[in-house]
């Protein structure tokens, strides 16, 4: 567990947490000149009951706020630090601000300096403190713990009361995803590079392969460190140091992100809930420019309103980020005003892959409406629903939801209302009622087109998918199609797909057309005419006439030999018969003896053999044709 220090510049913090634990928190030589804290400082304490817990130092000066949101995502409880001799101050305010934004309900007091003030002075401080629970609601049930840094009054006690209060916490999921937010990278010469962060969720072991995001390269963990001692693994909760391998230093920084590598998206486009910092005075407009601050990253962003700016301090928006930043579902926030001089609000992330269209449905805001009032399992029934019949991949979908695939697919094994098509490691899954309702739609769209062109014999499957279900992966559309057949309400036909029954269907003029090409390329011991003389023939525009050849070579009647030449379907049968009562004689045929079999000319029974080599009916050796091995006319 992580205790995070929070309260106004000079009112103790370091000068307490080095006297709780021994540890000075200020390591850069500019914090050790000025005696002020800059930048976040690390250090552990044993507590009773509990064990090691982490702690992390923030700054008090409001020129480093950055650097205080930065350490504040990781909290599991706030030891907010106040001065007796100064009592409440602006950053007082502020970091309590910032804790409530961030959700941090857990809080415990040090009224530091008690050794500078008589009593009543404490009892007034502790009256201000009281006051501000109000609108800080981690303030609520703290403990207010009257200490001194300096002469070590009351350390026992807050001890005690650190401990309590940890215990009460719920402990971490180590069973998601590991997350681990960086807001430390340096060389250890020997080594290499080391990041160190508080880790978020999930569980990281030594030689784990991760993710390093933005950027998405692999790297390898060469070993890890807690509280200074090396480690095998360590859990959610708990600070780390992470000596990397596969990467330089110079492509690490703060506000980057070592993750499970099954984690590939950040986020550009987020929708959230906001909630507006207490006091104040007027509200962030539509498209303004912000500043952006979760886990360790930082990054500007336009806020765009969904529905009207809220009157009550608490709304949906959507954040649309100029950067990439690693985010999933859950993820607190803070929201700061382009110049960094104020705390505006904060909340949090309900879609981190949002899209910029259609802000303004009503199905959105129903839908982020649920994702932040239900429960578990609300969330994920609104995400099923929302994509429909094309349904989710699973591993999209556990990010979508920071969870885990193999805890989802637990989830998921227990629901009997969806369909799910398995595909290796993955899986699609997508609710029953959608899929049916898609099946149904796809069946009627094959009968339309078949209507539509009664010469046809099938619809083109790239065709179905296009007009019914153009986002659908290809393999989950041909799985559901396999789905239909299975049914016998569509069949496979060489052109495609057709309902269960379908013929082909000629007019009477169609028809006589039908029967005076057929006959002009009846076999009279000669070729029959190429297209363009065939044209000519029946009195039909070339390119029509091809059209309407194709059509006929569907339905049976004709057969393509060459690109501009069609026999009739009699005369290829009849000349394959001849050729099967020849090579069951001889085991062979020659070229000339086909032609001589058939009375045709030389060039005409080449073209002839070459169309048998192509439907699997022979195979050629040499001079010869010899029956091939698997017939595919």
């Amino acid at each position: 567990m992580i205790i995070g220090t929070a309260g106004h510049i000079d009112h103790g913090k370091t000068a307490l947490i080095r006297r709780l634990t021994g540890i000075d928190t200020d390591r850069l030589p500019e914090e050790k000149r000025r005696g002020m804290t800059i930048d976040l400082g690390f250090a552990h304490l044993d507590l009773e009951g509990v064990g090691r817990v982490g702690i992390v130092d923030v700054p008090g000066h409001e020129r480093f706020v950055h650097n205080m949101v930065a350490g504040a995502g990781g909290f599991d409880l706030v030891l907010l630090v106040v001065a007796a001799d100064d009592g409440v101050m602006p950053q007082t305010r502020e970091h309590l601000d910032i804790v409530s934004l961030l959700g941090i309900e857990s809080c415990v007091v040090a009224l530091n300096k008690t050794d500078l003030v008589p009593a009543d002075r404490i009892q007034t401080v502790t009256d201000e403190i009281r006051a501000l629970a109000q609108t800080a609601p981690c303030l609520r049930e703290a403990p207010i713990v009257p200490v001194s840094a300096h002469t070590g009054e009351g350390l026992e006690a807050l001890r005690g009361v650190l401990a309590e209060k940890l215990k009460k916490i719920r402990p971490h999921d180590n069973n998601g995803y590991f997350r681990m937010a960086i807001d430390r990278a340096f060389a250890m010469p020997g080594f290499g590079p080391v990041v160190t962060g508080t880790i978020a969720s999930g569980r990281v072991h030594k030689d784990d392969s991760l993710r390093l995001l933005p950027g998405g390269q692999i790297v390898r963990v060469r070993g890890l460190q807690q509280h200074g001692q090396t480690a095998e693994s360590v859990a959610a909760g708990n600070r780390c140091a992470v000596n990397l391998a596969g990467i330089e230093i110079e492509a690490l920084a703060r506000g980057m992100m070592i993750c499970d590598p099954r984690l590939e998206r950040i986020a550009h486009t987020v929708d959230v809930s906001l909630r507006l910092a207490h006091g104040l005075k007027q509200t962030p407009r539509d498209r303004q420019r912000l500043r952006f601050h979760s886990g360790t990253a930082e990054e500007f962003a336009r806020l765009v309103w969904i529905g009207d700016a809220p009157e009550d301090g608490t709304g949906l928006a959507q954040l649309r980020l100029e950067r990439g930043v690693p985010l999933m579902y859950g993820d607190r926030f803070i929201l700061r005003n382009e110049s960094a001089e104020q705390t505006l609000g904060g909340g949090a992330v309900l879609d981190a892959f949002a899209s910029r269209r259609a802000v303004a449905r009503p199905e959105r805001r129903t839908r982020l409406q649920c994702l932040l009032t239900g429960n578990a399992e609300e969330a994920l029934q609104a995400w099923l629903e929302a994509p429909g019949a094309d349904g989710w991949r699973l591993a999209e979908l556990a990010e979508q939801l920071a969870q885990a695939p193999e805890q989802l697919r637990e989830r998921l094994a227990r629901r009997t209302d969806l369909i799910r098509e398995d595909f290796g490691d993955d899986a699609w899954i997508a609710p029953s009622a959608a899929v049916d309702n898609l099946l149904e739609r796809l069946h009627s769209a094959v009968a339309d087109y078949l209507r539509a062109h009664p010469r046809s014999t099938a619809m083109p499957p790239a065709t179905l998918h296009e007009q019914t279900c153009p986002r659908l992966e290809a393999r989950v559309f041909r799985a559901l199609i396999a789905r239909l057949l299975a049914t016998g309400r569509l069949e496979q036909v060489p052109d495609g797909l057709c309902v269960a029954g379908h013929r082909q269907q000629f007019s009477a003029a169609e028809t006589l057309l039908a029967d005076r090409i057929e006959s002009t390329l009846q076999f009279r011991g000669k070729p029959p005419p190429k297209l363009e003389a065939l044209a000519r023939a029946v009195g039909q525009p070339a390119p029509r006439l091809a059209r309407f050849l194709g059509e006929l070579e569907r339905a049976g009647r004709v057969v393509k030999l060459a690109p501009d030449l069609y026999i009739t379907r009699r005369d290829a049968e009849a000349w394959r018969n001849r050729l099967d009562e020849l090579l069951a004689q001889q085991g062979e045929v020659t070229l000339p003896q086909f032609r001589d079999a058939i009375g045709a000319g030389r060039e005409f029974t080449m073209q002839l053999l070459d169309y048998f080599d192509r439907v699997g009916v022979t195979r050629r050796q040499g001079d010869v044709r010899i029956a091939a091995q698997e017939r595919r006319a």
